[in-house]
């Protein structure tokens, strides 16, 4: 009976639940259902599964062990990114060169200054005479001459640093101006008998506002015509004159400033704009909805808006004409450099804006690849100067349409423009107008080696530190000119008056009131110079511990100055013979 039951309920579930099965059973349901319409597993002819093999466990290694080793987590995936190693910085080239001797460590010898022949030149009040430099390295195409000094503190840069020559201070420079150019005994007064030649000064602005002044000693007579005439032919005859501006390390020095897009220039004939050697009108700007006769495109939208343009004027001898040069924060500068400058949302000119640079990045470093070099008893830093390049000028191409026009995003990185960037003059004191805006962006890559350059060693892409505008005076057929770089001007900017005040009062207060940022104060061109050096003495001590740590840091064994009292002065790593290759560059550094 009980057997009979359990053939009668075969085809039926049974509550009871099913015992276990071994593992190397076949696992086909019980049941017989749409999906599987033959539970019976040998109807189904189905090759039996091999047993499964267990895997071999990864061995790893105890707490204590990897504690021991510092990588707790070395045998476990790491759930967060890896650490971003920063990249290291580059280095300046180091050449070959012989050494020092005992008296180049001796302080620099006052240049050579001879007077003009057959007559002497002399300021138009005859209170100082003016001389030209002699047997002194000057900057000729393609190079460029820094005074340098040999420095026993710094053996492992090859004992040369930074110096600078008489007079000390803010002024023209001897080395970066055209070889017929004479000065007076401060550097400040400057002439040239020659046709168009153009001398810049010693100090530079690479961001914020900066402002010098030039005097007119001898150019357009107030009382005359621009131009004398012979009183026995008639003809007229070329006149001084004098031209001032603001140029770049790329503009050349036998011509006058504003003839390529390098410079921008100031005429004082018909008092107006000059640059690509195209004359424009220097202009003001009007509220607005003023009503004028002009209408001028400006940034940033380039919209026309109304302006009344400077016109019927003279720059005249006794006239001293201000020169202010606003120039945006290097980090926006970079910004427009790389590429990655947006408008819509870099709305400032960067002064406001924290340092935001992530200390991972690749570091903002100035790179000064230069020899030094013997030149009638002095020791001069020679390197290869930035060039003109192919897209510049064909930007200062002087036909009929301009080929270039300059924007920030320009897809050539030469003839990208500065937002927030321009420059206004001043008349005696007073504001007269605007006469440049968006001017070309400088930091390297904008500034470039020549090809020549390159292939001679040149090392294209680094900023050596004085890479902006600077200072620039033209002069032509005898014009003399003064210059003033500050503090104390002859006519200060009534902002710069205010200011100077408004910083004397917080200094004496506890007041924390907002102060203006330093990128926006108006100041003078001269207090770059201490700057400057300070700048120089920090990269030099920089160069010197990069050098120091690549030749092995306290495990350098070579002689110090103190191993080498009444001896030769201390030898180099690296030069087996030193009088060869003089000049040519190690292929690898030492």
């Amino acid at each position: 009976m009980a057997e009979s039951q359990s053939n009668s309920r075969s085809n039926t579930p049974s509550l009871a639940p099913p015992m276990r099965r071994p593992l190397d059973e076949d696992h086909a349901p019980a049941v017989s259902s749409p999906l599987n319409p033959n539970p019976d597993a040998a109807a189904r002819a189905r090759p039996k599964a091999p047993p499964r093999e267990r895997e071999q466990r990864e061995k790893r290694e105890t707490l204590k062990k990897r504690e021991a080793s510092g990588n707790t987590r070395a045998s476990t995936p790491n759930a967060k990114p890896t650490k971003k190693e920063r990249p290291s910085a580059d280095s300046p080239m180091r050449y070959s060169i012989p050494e020092p001797k005992a008296t180049d460590y001796e302080p620099p010898k006052d240049g050579i200054f001879i007077s003009h022949e057959p007559n002497p030149i002399f300021t138009p009040d005859g209170s100082a005479e003016l001389k030209r430099p002699h047997d002194q390295a000057w900057n000729k195409k393609g190079y460029k001459y820094t005074p340098c000094v040999a420095d026993p503190l710094f053996r492992h840069k090859q004992y040369y640093r930074q110096s600078d020559s008489r007079p000390y201070g803010p002024r023209m420079s001897h080395e970066d101006s055209d070889k017929w150019f004479h000065f007076d005994h401060t550097g400040t007064i400057v002439t040239q008998e020659k046709g168009w030649r153009m001398g810049r000064g010693n100090v530079i602005a690479r961001e914020g506002r900066a402002y010098y002044e030039v005097k007119i000693l001898r150019g357009i007579p107030v009382n005359g015509p621009k131009d004398p005439v012979d009183p026995n032919t008639g003809e007229t005859k070329p006149g001084p004159h004098v031209r001032m501006g603001w140029a770049r390390r790329e503009a050349p020095l036998d011509g006058p400033v504003g003839f390529d897009g390098y410079s921008y220039g100031i005429t004082d004939a018909r008092f107006e704009a000059q640059h690509r050697s195209r004359a424009s009108k220097i202009f003001r700007p009007l509220p607005k909805g003023a009503k004028s006769k002009h209408m001028k495109a400006r940034p940033p939208h380039g919209k026309p808006v109304p302006v009344e343009y400077i016109t019927d004027e003279h720059i005249q001898e006794g006239d001293v004409i201000g020169l202010e040069i606003q120039l945006p924060a290097l980090s926006l500068h970079r910004k427009v450099i790389e590429g990655i400058y947006n408008p819509a949302v870099d709305l400032g000119d960067g002064f406001d804006v924290t340092n935001t640079q992530d200390p991972l990045d690749r570091p903002v470093d100035i790179i000064r690849d230069r020899i030094p070099v013997p030149y009638k008893g002095n020791f001069y830093f020679e390197q290869l100067d930035y060039q003109v390049t192919k897209m510049v000028e064909a930007y200062h191409d002087r036909g009929p349409v301009p080929k270039i026009y300059p924007s920030p995003n320009h897809e050539d990185v030469s003839v990208r423009s500065l937002p927030h960037s321009q420059i206004k003059v001043y008349k005696n004191g007073k504001e007269v107008g605007i006469a440049f805006e968006n001017l070309l962006a400088f930091l390297p890559p904008a500034s470039v080696p020549s090809v020549e350059a390159v292939k001679s060693g040149a090392r294209p892409g680094f900023d050596d530190g004085m890479v902006g505008y600077i200072p620039a005076i033209s002069l032509f057929n005898g014009g003399i000119a003064q210059v003033n770089f500050g503090p104390d001007f002859w006519y200060p900017p009534e902002e710069m008056v205010r200011q100077r005040e408004k910083d004397t009062q917080m200094a004496g207060s506890d007041d924390m009131e907002q102060q203006t940022p330093e990128g926006r104060k108006l100041r003078a061109i001269g207090d770059r110079f201490k700057e400057q050096i300070a700048e120089d003495v920090v990269w030099d001590i920089i160069d010197e511990i990069d050098f120091f740590t690549q030749d092995g840091g306290w495990e350098y064994k070579g002689e110090t100055p103190q191993d080498v009292a009444g001896k030769s002065t201390p030898r180099a790593r690296g030069f087996a013979n030193p009088d060869e290759n003089l000049g040519v560059e190690v292929g690898k550094r030492y």
